[in-house]
């Protein structure tokens, strides 16, 4: 990458200062990413690309204010040092262009070769190909922006025609259905600070452990999500996408499809987005549904704000009263992403004054989980609810971390299941394994839906105990990077 640069000095001081400036912001933000994430990945890159406006600013909280301060100056002074000391020079400009030809010529082979692989389809392995042919700032500078472009790429397409292939797992579909299921899909929840998960230093779920106590719910005591990054997390929870299996996400029916196809009425009720490179892989499973809200999507005529899962109540109590004998409720909060301090209110801090910020959410959570069954209750009377969370948290650091260990995976695991019959099959599951892996959701949420699978045929669907790391790699989840 250096005659780049060098090339770019050489062009005159507007040229040098723009074209350098640019270079060295993708350099800070590369060396700002390995910092963070212990290593520049695929999913890193989509992750920072995919954040929206609400979430950047939440997200800038995090960061030191005098370190963000001391780094705009510093580039704010390189770049003026740039055009100080650019100059125009034919010399040097033909020294630099016979050094990078190579580099040329070998992007151009790689491309094409990337280009003729027929089982490459998507704009996603079209960069990530790229990026791993060409490493360091210029591959990751193109994977930013093809991901960015997205042409032609069909997780972007809007579903109109639904999926006809159903996965090979599913060759019954005559069992008994459940009326009302409610799945909630927590965000960077660790089980760890979890009262009912034996956390005592602050009381952070009053709610839950009065059902735990009373023998309302029952709670898997060692459970895990098969990823630690939300865009692999959620689809493998609601399709066919799996570590070993990414193209199931676009070539087969997924779980609100299936749902359908049971003569189900399916909702899709999200404080998160769904569009961006980031969230789209769950974005376009939700669109499948039969009513859809998210933070980007009929969010203003429901008075849904992004991050503020308190204002999805309203919509998702209009929903519980919905005449549709059986129904599928999906509602996608927030939890505890980082920042935390925008994921409480005064009430989290009122009757947990002595608690960490993210200790407070976790209670935020837990309150939210007791008025959505209380509202389950009083409107749907016959239902069964799923709680789970997409992946865990490292406290005060976030996820998606390379070398993050385990806490990035630790997630709660609850069911209120009055027939017991489901909540059998995840203790019988997590019993022989010593783990729930979040890859047995899908198939709790297929015989609750009729389509019947008892526990050891998930157990010979799921034979190994992998998960899909931050490299998007596929790992045993007791040989995790760390």
């Amino acid at each position: 990458m250096f005659p780049m640069p060098f090339l770019f000095f050489n062009l005159g001081k507007i040229v040098s200062a723009i074209s350098n400036g640019f270079l060295l912001f993708l350099t800070i933000s590369d060396l700002f990413i390995s910092y963070k994430c212990k290593a520049v990945t695929d999913a890193n890159i989509i992750a920072v690309l995919g954040t929206n406006k609400s979430e950047l600013i939440s997200m800038a909280h995090t960061v030191n204010a005098f370190v963000s301060m001391a780094s705009i100056l510093l580039f704010i002074l390189f770049v003026y040092l740039f055009y100080i000391f650019g100059r125009f020079d034919k010399k040097f400009i033909k020294i630099s262009s016979i050094v990078l030809f190579p580099l040329l010529v070998n992007f151009c082979y790689v491309l094409t070769q990337t280009l003729a692989d027929k089982k490459i389809t998507r704009t996603y392995d079209v960069a990530s190909r790229l990026r791993f042919d060409l490493p360091g700032i210029l591959g990751d500078m193109l994977f930013g922006i093809l991901i960015s472009s997205h042409p032609g790429d069909p997780l972007y397409a809007t579903p109109v025609v639904r999926h006809i292939v159903r996965d090979p797992s599913i060759t019954k579909q005559n069992g008994k259905k459940v009326h009302n299921i409610v799945f909630v899909m927590g965000e960077s929840s660790l089980a760890t600070h979890y009262g009912i998960y034996g956390y005592n230093a602050g009381n952070t779920t009053p709610v839950l452990d009065k059902y735990k106590k009373e023998g309302e719910i029952c709670v898997i005591k060692n459970s895990h999500s098969a990823a630690n990054m939300t865009r692999s997390s959620v689809p493998m929870t609601f399709s066919f996408f799996a570590p070993k299996n990414q193209n199931a996400l676009l070539s087969e029916k997924n779980i609100i499809e299936l749902a359908q196809d049971q003569d189900y009425k399916t909702f899709w009720i999200s404080s998160q987005d769904g569009t961006g490179p980031y969230a789209r892989n769950y974005g376009y499973i939700s669109e499948f549904s039969n009513y859809v809200t998210r933070g980007d999507l009929n969010n203003t005529e429901n008075g849904i704000r992004r991050a503020k899962d308190d204002t999805l109540l309203p919509v998702i109590k209009q929903k519980f009263a919905d005449s549709a004998p059986y129904k599928l409720y999906v509602i996608h909060i927030y939890g505890s992403h980082q920042n935390y301090d925008d994921k409480i209110t005064l009430q989290d801090v009122k009757e947990l004054p002595q608690a960490i910020t993210y200790d407070q959410s976790i209670h935020h959570t837990d309150r939210l989980l007791g008025e959505i069954m209380d509202m389950a209750k009083q409107e749907l009377g016959d239902y069964t609810l799923i709680y789970t969370s997409d992946h865990g948290e490292i406290v005060g650091t976030g996820h998606g971390i390379q070398y993050g260990g385990y806490d990035q995976y630790t997630v709660p695991f609850l069911m209120y299941d009055p027939s017991k019959k489901y909540c059998n099959i995840a203790e019988e599951f997590e019993e022989k394994r010593g783990y729930y892996s979040s890859l047995v959701n899908k198939y709790i949420l297929l015989s609750m839906l009729g389509y019947p699978f008892s526990e050891p045929e998930i157990e010979k669907l799921i034979p190994d105990d992998i998960i899909l790391h931050s490299d998007s790699k596929v790992y045993d989840y007791k040989s995790i990077p760390q």
